[in-house]
């Protein structure tokens, strides 16, 4: 086998012929003062799965999980696996979440791809909010100018999801500054904080992923809309995985006039050979204090579709 064999990436799904595409949409109802409804569904052209989730917050503690399967192939997805998910009952999103979702899965067919299912139902659930009396008397009332109410909602989500802090370039400490030097908004209504028992999708989130094949590789894109973002990212990955035309864009963001600096490092990707070690690349270039967790997600959704060597 030749070098350039060797180096050369791997799609791992089928690719149709008009391209590959994934879809995830969720919503959340409020049930209690302290228990939300989460209710997602994923699907390709080969599965669709649904997933259901009681969460207690803040906790963000899975009561009941139920999944269904909608449509595949029994072979290739297991139907097990549904009576299997009610073992994640009790797993909390944060660290060890895949894990545990794996150890209750098991390696029937079908469990990476409830698995991609589980996490984006893990990012969307920690999406709402269920401020007590006791943490809003923290902070000074309403007032003042559109940046000093950003600031003020800024600050209401680093103190109840105290992991935000630093995590990405809006919710580094240095960004408290820009408050006051730039003309910073919200992207979001008061209400996303004030949720009541018997609301009904409180928070939504559609996303899509495509891969189409070119000539000289793959064009990927991916996009996520819901109430506080519209954003997208997509760049071009040639048959030995370097990036070329990575560009990404954001229309809707949770803080106007800080959000948007993320998007300036994108086009950092390009040149990049891609290789086994993806999260810890793209991580350096747009994850991480100086980047955007969203733009990282959306771009690591892609990659974990291909085999790289190195």
């Amino acid at each position: 086998m030749s070098l350039s064999d060797k180096d050369k990436i791997e799609l791992s799904v089928p690719l149709p012929a008009a391209g590959y595409l994934r879809t995830f949409d969720a919503e959340i109802d409020v049930l209690t003062e302290s228990e939300i409804f989460v209710r997602g569904v994923m699907r390709d052209h080969r599965f669709a799965f649904e997933h259901t989730w009681k969460l207690r917050t803040p906790e963000y503690e899975i009561l009941e999980a139920g999944a269904r399967q909608m449509a595949g192939d029994q072979a290739a997805f297991d139907p097990a696996l549904c009576e299997r998910y009610a073992g994640v009952n009790g797993v909390r999103i944060g660290r060890g979440f895949s894990k545990r979702v794996i150890a209750a899965l098991g390696d029937l067919p079908g469990a990476k791809e409830h698995l991609l299912l589980a996490i984006e139902m893990a990012r969307i659930g920690q999406q709402v909010y269920q401020f007590p009396p006791e943490f809003e008397e923290q902070f000074p009332a309403g007032g003042g100018s559109a940046a000093e109410q950003a600031r003020l909602s800024w600050l209401k989500d680093r103190a109840y999801m105290p992991d935000l802090a630093n995590s990405c370039y809006t919710y580094r400490d240095e960004s408290a500054e820009l408050f006051a030097a730039r003309d910073v908004r919200c992207g979001f209504g008061a209400e996303l904080y004030t949720p009541k028992p018997g609301d009904k999708r409180v928070f939504w989130r559609n996303k899509s992923l495509s891969i189409e094949l070119k000539s000289d590789g793959y064009a990927c894109e991916s996009a996520m809309e819901d109430r506080i973002h519209d954003i997208k990212v997509g760049f071009d990955l040639s048959r030995d995985g370097v990036i070329s035309n990575a560009r990404s864009r954001g229309l809707r963001l949770p803080y106007h006039g800080i959000c948007e600096d993320a998007q300036w490092r994108t086009a950092g990707l390009n040149g990049l050979r891609v290789t086994a070690s993806f999260i810890l690349q793209f991580a350096d270039r747009v994850g991480g204090p100086q980047g955007c967790t969203h733009l990282f997600d959306l771009s690591i959704d892609v990659l974990r579709l291909f085999k790289f060597s190195g």
